[in-house]
């Protein structure tokens, strides 16, 4: 089994970096730009511009110098088949930009590792990528013209390192839960209103250093640990199969046990507002 990754950093956010400045060179009123980091997955919640087809800047002003080796356009924006830049400067872009990527997005699904160098689209749309780390200081998602009537619409973003691990055993990347509310007839016959599926697990992590252990802390616990929404790729070479998830209600941690020298951890998910 390929590796697992795990991408809950995201330098867009207010919440996560209430120092860092984002914005957009252009934003629609009702959907300016820190909606792409606010969580959440709503149809009717996401960053628009104003002027059709004319390039967009969406700009992140870091408190300090950060590094990222990831991103990730969560389902609802329009950008399939659109080039797509991120660029990162020290100097805000005052001289020619590092390159992270500059692609076209992918327009249909299929098995995919998030290497690829158009990166992946996943089963349910959204779009994931890491490329070669890079530290800046600014750090900007360029979107070229799109055409004539055609505006960037975009409902969530990610720009952070994905955390990589070999996860351990039993692994259930489809295991999920039935919501439903089922009435039963005296009959025994059922009837049941709408249904929905919500993908559901524990990531089961073996550390095999103190300073893996120190890596996978501040990702899981101070980041995901505090309900911000993190995707899971399960199985790299399987990286369509990503899903965005929150942290349950309950307990979670890392232990040391007679069973594993270093830290070991069962972190349990729940995807977070799953398609219907």
């Amino acid at each position: 089994m390929s590796r697992a990754a795990v991408l809950v950093e995201n330098l867009f956010s207010a919440i996560a970096y209430p120092l860092h400045v984002v914005a957009a060179d252009e934003q629609a009123t009702g959907h300016e730009a820190f909606r792409i980091a606010n969580g959440r997955r709503s149809a009717f919640d996401y960053y628009e511009s104003i002027t059709a087809n004319a390039q967009r800047i969406i700009k992140i002003t870091c408190d300090r110098v950060r590094s990222a080796n990831g991103c990730a356009l969560d389902r609802g924006h329009n950008l399939g088949g659109e080039q797509v830049v991120l660029e990162a400067s020290d100097d805000d872009f005052a001289t020619p930009a590092q390159t992270c990527f500059d692609i076209i997005l992918p327009t249909t699904t299929a098995p995919g590792t998030l290497d690829d160098a158009l990166g992946v689209r996943t089963e349910e749309g959204a779009w994931l990528i890491r490329f070669p780390q890079r530290t800046a200081l600014y750090w900007r998602l360029r979107i070229p013209a799109m055409g004539a009537g055609v505006r960037p619409k975009i409902v969530g973003a990610w720009l952070g390192n994905w955390y990589a691990f070999d996860p351990d055993f039993p692994v259930a990347a489809d295991a999920d839960d039935l919501i439903v509310e089922e009435t039963v007839s005296d009959l025994a016959w059922r009837g049941a209103g709408p249904a929905a599926r919500v993908r559901t697990d524990s990531l089961h992590v073996l550390l095999p250093t103190l300073f893996e252990y120190e890596l996978a802390r501040a990702h899981l616990h101070f980041q995901f640990g505090r309900r911000r929404p993190m995707w899971i790729v399960q199985d790299d070479a399987q990286a369509q199969q990503a899903l965005l998830t929150l942290r349950p209600p309950g307990r979670f941690g890392f232990e040391r046990t007679a069973r594993w020298f270093y830290h070991r951890g069962d972190i349990p998910y729940v995807e977070h507002e799953a398609a219907p």
